[in-house]
């Protein structure tokens, strides 16, 4: 089983949105600029995780938004939480290592905290099953070596991740997207607590 399949939301999102973390807002802010930026109809986001950030879909610009997540228990609080976005929502349990041949087509995928777990070569696959023309990822870049999961009350719940966790860096990244045919359009940096920040960058193929 991933251990992504053995932490619960609660965990996952109390964790994100603590004070000392702040993960959970700065993604969502950054995440209004990733559905809003580009001329698309159709979206899949990657790890969708409890739906952050998907109040901010404009449902006269999407026809169509697909959440892809390894937990059930995710996808169906998704579904509940974002019941207004209605048939345009379709959630997808799909373990993006081995199963990306499943994937939908879309117009612009969005991965944040993602690639990171699936490693580059899963991603780029899942990627090229998408046939995406934009491509928008947050990576986390961390300054601190010790831990790359910020301390909280619920940092045991991470333990099992070590064995998933490939550390991402943006010129890895920029170089692994040019290979399969995508170009960097823009960066954009948002400062954490912990010295660590939150690194967008946005791909056209």
């Amino acid at each position: 089983m991933n251990p992504w399949e053995e932490i619960s939301l609660s965990d996952y999102e109390s964790h994100m949105s603590l004070a000392s973390v702040n993960q959970l807002q700065a993604m969502n802010k950054m995440m209004k600029l990733q559905f809003e930026e580009y001329p698309v109809s159709s979206v899949i986001v990657f790890g969708v995780a409890g739906g952050n950030g998907l109040e901010h879909v404009n449902l006269k610009k999407y026809s169509k938004i697909y959440g892809i997540d390894i937990n059930k228990a995710y996808l169906d609080k998704v579904k509940k939480r974002y019941s207004f976005l209605g048939d345009s929502l379709e959630c997808i349990r799909i373990d993006l290592t081995c199963e990306y041949d499943r994937l939908p087509e879309a117009d612009l995928v969005i991965a944040n905290l993602l690639i990171e777990y699936v490693g580059i070569e899963a991603f780029k696959r899942a990627i090229l099953k998408t046939e995406a023309r934009y491509v928008s990822c947050i990576i986390q870049i961390n300054t601190d070596e010790e831990s790359w999961v910020s301390d909280s009350p619920y940092l045991h719940s991470f333990d099992g991740l070590d064995a998933v966790h490939h550390q991402m860096e943006e010129q890895s990244l920029e170089k692994a997207m040019n290979e399969i045919g995508y170009s960097l359009l823009k960066t954009a940096e948002t400062p954490l607590p912990n010295g660590k920040k939150l690194v967008m960058l946005d791909f056209e193929g």
